[in-house]
């Protein structure tokens, strides 16, 4: 997510992933092939007070998602854990499962909808999440110079989400305006994610893209979210983001650096399977990637996944010939 800079509107440069579900459900509705995608993340806190009251200064997280189209919708499955228990991000230790449908009802216009249960362990305590959420997306097309301009918008978390968790052990007893005995209900229940995003500049060897969007996370905070997303020869994207959450600045803990993602594409050939032949896969593309962003003053959060999508997308029209035509 950090490396593909992702929207409510699909990327400033659209590009979904079985992650994207998270932003919006509706976005997979236009993935032709099957998507495997693996990806893990390293939180390192750089507070030396964190040996003195956790088992350490590191938590890490770590995704497996599958993207699945058929004729009637795609099917998108994502199973996510996150091991956090340091002082700067004491969210705990939980695993997520979330299962979603998505459909194109026009050719500009797709819905979606997933559900997801988490679980939650550790020193934090340990409770459960149940949810569902809901996505529709836009393709308004072009207009003037901004080029595939795109909406999208979310209602996520409509259910149970982690209310009862306790924070890390020992954090109660350091002096941080963040600190509380318990953790308020997380993620924010009922959040509304607006999104828009535009290709501004495209030629032969680079295209530029923007987005912006807007979330209001319980109806109790304001956050927005930038992004800028540079392509080069079809295959070498460059990600940034920027956030800028209120709630988080009114307590001052907030954090304007931007993140940095960096990824790669490349066609990969497996002819000798007879697995893979027998599915339409012989060739196939893989994206590795890359990332870092400072989520907040001690924590930085390092990322690196690999995204198979199988077979090649049929990017050409069928021929339609009438009786008598040769």
């Amino acid at each position: 997510l950090i490396t593909g800079a992702n929207s409510a509107a699909g990327g400033a440069l659209f590009g979904v992933t079985p992650a994207s579900v998270v932003n919006n459900p509706a976005l997979t509705a236009w993935q032709q092939r099957s998507v495997l995608d693996v990806a893990a993340t390293a939180l390192v806190s750089s507070n030396g007070d964190d040996k003195d009251y956790t088992d350490g200064s590191m938590g890490s997280a770590w995704e497996i998602g599958l993207m699945i189209p058929s004729r009637w919708c795609v099917s998108t499955l994502l199973f996510q854990g996150i091991w956090s228990e340091f002082i700067d991000m004491p969210v705990g230790d939980s695993i997520n499962f979330t299962a979603g449908v998505s459909k194109d009802i026009t050719d500009q216009v797709s819905v979606g909808i997933t559900a997801d249960f988490g679980y939650l362990f550790g020193e934090a305590g340990s409770d459960w999440s149940l949810g569902a959420n809901l996505g529709a997306y836009y393709n308004f097309g072009d207009w003037k110079f901004m080029k595939d301009i795109r909406f999208g918008a979310s209602l996520m978390n409509l259910g149970k989400t982690y209310t009862d968790s306790k924070v890390a052990k020992g954090v109660d007893q350091v002096e941080d305006p963040l600190s509380n005995a318990k953790v308020d209900a997380w993620p924010g229940i009922a959040t509304l994610k607006t999104g828009v995003a535009a290709t501004f500049l495209s030629t032969d060897i680079m295209k530029l893209g923007l987005s912006l969007d807007a979330s209001y996370p319980a109806f109790q905070d304001f956050v927005l979210d930038a992004g800028v997303q540079i392509q080069l020869w079809d295959f070498l994207k460059i990600s940034s983001s920027w956030e800028y959450d209120v709630l988080e600045a009114s307590r001052k803990a907030e954090n304007f650096m931007p993140s940095v993602g960096v990824s790669f594409r490349f066609n990969f050939n497996s002819k000798k399977s007879e697995f893979m032949k027998n599915h339409g896969w012989e060739e196939s593309e893989i994206t590795v990637s890359g990332a870092w962003k400072q989520l907040y003053k001690n924590v930085n959060a390092i990322s690196g996944g690999a995204v198979m999508e199988l077979g090649l997308a049929d990017t050409k029209a069928p021929e339609i010939k009438l009786w008598g035509e040769k």
